[in-house]
């Protein structure tokens, strides 16, 4: 019984290092849908639909069935020169049962730019009764660059919205304009009693311009990507805290302002940032291309920053980052949408539960535990041999001592 016992345990062993090596090769996205629009933003829906944004054009877009609907869920009214357009999506906490689906974009009103946020009423495949739940006017009315516009929800329900600072970095430590900030409303658009300014919207400032965020589940934490000229950076965003733009970019090292824990220079423009699983994130980038996977411990400590995916194509880059309802990381071009399988999708069922719990983050922890596995079955199968040939040995003395028994 104990060798077969030590044959399942080497087998075990063996089909560990299988799926762990299937878990940690390298994986290619695949691509799902091409020949699109600028899809800048994606939002996926209880019922499989997928939403996204065209910048360009205004239309809010279905994807059903594995398809792209040929008639739009509605279509705003945008400006969209340079950065502006139909920018940010996201779906209602409650979505299944109210139907909300609210878009960021810009507009013009003839004289200035302006950033809004409007509800829609899902009616089918048909976006109804729009209500319009914020409006930040640009400072700066020529500007048609750091228009921002990324929206989540939060795990306490909230709407967060990331406004540019329309190309007037000074507005980015005035707390009397929403421009160049981080933002944290209830659903309606009004603002919640325990906001760090009190009768405001701001959650944290000193913001450039972001492209990405998105919550660690385990903590809470809000991971966010900011763009900078010369130095971009990946921030822990926190109720009221200052992050520096503009009085300075990166490491500012100085108490008052809040750090980033990655930075890059030169500049590599982050775009979306989606978790993934345990401690991992992936997250683009416009200038190379680029997916790439940020691992961090549960207080936010960086472990590392690796690529695992670049675009053949130099020219274009990566803009939307999402997880899907499959675990799959989805991620957008300019006219493309990959599909991307992280290995943690790889599960291990066939060792124990604390061996499940370790991700792509602990890949070399798990390794080690398997080479203890194999190491430890192959002693206690030697040892099985040794106990064997003692047991033996004692058989026949035993027999010996029965003959001569009286």
């Amino acid at each position: 019984m104990r060798t077969l016992k030590t044959a399942l345990l080497l087998i075990l062993a063996a089909s560990l290092l299988i799926t762990l090596g299937e878990a940690i090769a390298s994986q290619q996205p695949e691509l799902v849908f091409q020949n699109l629009e600028f899809p800048v933003a994606l939002a996926f829906a209880p019922d499989g639909r997928i939403f996204f944004n065209e910048k360009n054009t205004g239309n809010i877009r279905v994807i059903q069935t594995g398809a792209i609907l040929p008639t739009p869920f509605a279509t705003v009214n945008i400006a969209s020169y340079g950065e502006q357009g139909l920018l940010g999506i996201t779906l209602d906490p409650n979505y299944a049962t109210n139907g909300f689906l609210y878009v960021y974009y810009t507009y013009s009103d003839g004289t200035l730019y302006h950033g809004r946020i409007t509800r829609f009423t899902a009616k089918g495949n048909t976006g109804t009764s729009p209500t319009h739940l914020f409006d930040v006017t640009d400072p700066s009315p020529q500007s048609t660059n750091h228009n921002g516009g990324y929206l989540k929800f939060g795990p306490d329900r909230k709407l967060y919205v990331e406004v540019g600072e329309f190309a007037n970095s000074q507005s980015s430590q005035d707390l009397t304009t929403y421009a160049g900030k981080i933002l944290r409303m209830n659903p309606d658009g009004s603002v919640p009693a325990d906001n760090p300014f009190p009768g405001s919207l701001v959650y944290a400032y000193g913001i450039r311009n972001s492209f990405g965020m998105d919550f660690y589940p385990n903590t809470h934490m809000l991971i966010e990507t900011e763009a900078g000229p010369s130095t971009d950076e990946i921030n822990i965003i926190k109720a009221g805290a200052n992050y520096g733009w503009p009085t300075c970019a990166g490491v500012c090292n100085d108490s008052t302002y809040e750090d980033p824990i990655v930075t890059f220079n030169p500049a590599t423009t982050p775009t979306g940032i989606a978790y993934a699983s345990l401690g991992t994130f992936y997250f683009g980038e416009w200038n190379t291309g680029a997916l790439k996977r940020l691992q961090l411990t549960p207080e936010g400590k960086v472990l590392s920053v690796d690529q695992v995916f670049a675009l053949s194509n130099s020219g274009a880059g990566i803009i939307a980052v999402e997880r899907g309802p499959d675990g799959n990381i989805y991620f957008s071009t300019p006219t493309t949408i990959f599909r991307f399988k992280p290995p943690t999708q790889h599960t291990v069922t066939t060792t124990t539960e604390a061996i499940q719990e370790f991700e792509s983050g602990q890949t070399l922890m798990i390794l080690a535990i398997a080479s203890f596995m194999i190491v430890a079955a192959w002693l206690l199968f030697r040892n099985q041999i040794k106990r064997g040939e003692a047991q033996r040995e004692n058989r026949g003395s035993v027999a010996s001592v029965c003959r001569v028994a009286p």
